[in-house]
C-alpha cells in the first residue's frame, strides 16, 4: 500500500476481488442493524461504533483481536465490508426487500497498525520487549508508506495535496444518510431544548395581580 492515490487503489482492490466474499458484512434498517446475520444493535448503541469506522474507511481498532479470532479475511492487508442497506428512501415507506448493496474498503492506519504489532506480540512464544516491537513497526512502515521525498518543493507539496483530496474515497452513501439522520435529531433535540429554556426564562406575561 505504498502509494498516493488511495481511490485508485481502492477501485483496484474491489474489482481483482469482487468475486471474493467479504470480510463481513452488514445489514442497515430502520431502526437497528446487525453484523454477519448476528445480534441487533441500535445506531446509539457503544457498538456503533464499528459504523464510524467503516465510514472513515479505516480498519477498526477496538474489533481488531475479535476479527482476528474470527478468522475474517483480509486483502492486501485490508477489510472488505459489504453493506446491504434495506432502509427506504423515505421515512413512511416500507423497507426495502432488495438491498442497496456497496463494497467498502477498510484501511490500516497508524493506531491499527500498533493493535497489529500488539497483537503479534501477544501470539508470540515469548512477548516482544519495547524495542523489538519498534523494530517491528519500523519495517511495517518501510514496506507500507509512499516513498520520501528529500527534495521537497512549495508547489509540488500543494498540487500533491489537492490530489489525495480528490482521490480520497468518499464514505459510503449508506452510512451518509445514517449520519445525516442522527444529526438532524439531534439537532431538532437542541432547538427543543432552547426553545424550553427561553420559555422559562422569557418574563410572564398578562398576569393577573395576586
Amino acid at each position: 500500500m505504498a502509494l498516493y492515490n488511495m481511490s485508485r487503489f481502492v477501485q483496484g482492490l474491489l474489482k481483482t476481488h469482487e468475486n471474493s466474499p467479504p470480510s463481513f458484512t452488514v445489514r442497515l434498517y430502520r431502526e437497528y442493524w446487525t453484523l454477519n446475520n448476528g445480534s441487533k444493535f441500535l445506531y446509539n448503541n457503544q457498538t456503533a461504533s464499528l459504523l464510524d469506522d467503516i465510514r472513515a474507511q479505516h480498519i477498526p481498532v477496538d474489533f481488531i483481536e475479535l476479527f482476528d479470532a474470527a478468522g475474517l479475511p483480509f486483502y492486501e492487508g485490508c477489510l472488505i465490508v459489504e453493506l446491504l442497506d434495506y432502509r427506504p428512501a423515505k421515512s413512511n415507506e416500507p423497507e426495502l426487500e432488495q438491498p442497496e448493496r456497496t463494497r467498502v474498503v477498510l484501511t490500516p492506519n497508524d493506531e491499527s497498525r500498533w493493535a497489529d504489532i500488539c497483537l503479534m506480540s501477544k501470539k508470540a512464544i515469548s512477548p516482544w520487549s519495547d524495542a523489538e516491537a519498534l523494530q517491528v513497526e519500523a519495517r511495517m512502515l518501510l514496506a507500507t508508506s509512499p516513498p520520501l521525498c528529500l527534495d521537497p518543493d512549495a508547489h509540488l507539496t500543494r498540487i500533491v495535496n489537492a490530489t489525495q483530496r480528490v482521490c480520497t474515497p468518499p464514505a459510503p452513501p449508506s452510512l451518509k444518510r445514517k449520519a445525516a439522520a442522527v444529526d438532524q435529531e439531534a439537532d431538532e433535540l437542541e432547538k427543543a431544548r432552547r426553545i424550553k429554556l427561553m420559555q422559562f426564562m422569557a418574563p410572564q406575561r398578562n398576569v393577573p395581580p395576586g
